[in-house]
């Protein structure tokens, strides 16, 4: 009988881990969505962009020096999925305020590219494109709530929402 694999995760050497690259880290027993950006400098110190849920439908999200990730890492074999606003809820009408993006918003380039702010261990907002992992200069859009789903044939599987604190 032929077996047939649809896709499996393969393990990453930290190395090889470019800006803009997915992964999967384990925090204890409970996995990590990962992406690599250029902020922090090279090797271990470079940060990275982790989602991950410790509360039912709720998404937290953190940005972390690589070093900090122990244990193996390893590919993601999802499309991953960002969608503004919170799904399955009734909207929201919530008054603009003129004010810098907080730490884990959805930000919609100039260039069009999607993007994450987060703080810099200075202390400073940066911007980085989802598709690239590099700096992105400039916004025009400013998502303070949004999800996250795999997506793969056959269907979506939601990690969770993002809800400002």
């Amino acid at each position: 009988m032929p077996v047939f694999f649809e896709g499996f995760p393969r393990i990453v050497e930290r190395g090889a881990l470019k800006p803009g690259r997915w992964f999967v880290a384990a925090e204890g027993s409970r996995p990590l969505i990962c992406f690599s950006t250029e902020e922090g400098g090279d090797g271990d110190e470079r940060l990275v962009l982790t989602f991950g849920t410790t509360r039912p439908e709720t998404l937290d999200f953190a940005a972390t020096p690589l070093k900090s990730l122990t244990g193996p890492l390893a590919t993601l074999e999802h499309e991953a999925v960002f969608a503004p606003g919170l799904a399955g809820h009734s909207p929201q009408l919530t008054a603009p305020v003129r004010r810098p993006f907080r730490p884990g918003t959805l930000l919609r380039m100039r260039s069009g590219d999607l993007g994450l702010g987060f703080s810099s261990a200075s202390g400073g907002l940066i911007a980085v494109s989802l598709a690239t992992g590099l700096r992105a200069e400039g916004y025009d859009m400013v998502f303070d709530r949004w999800t996250l789903s795999l997506r793969r044939p056959g269907g979506d599987l939601l990690v969770g929402a993002f809800r400002p604190i």
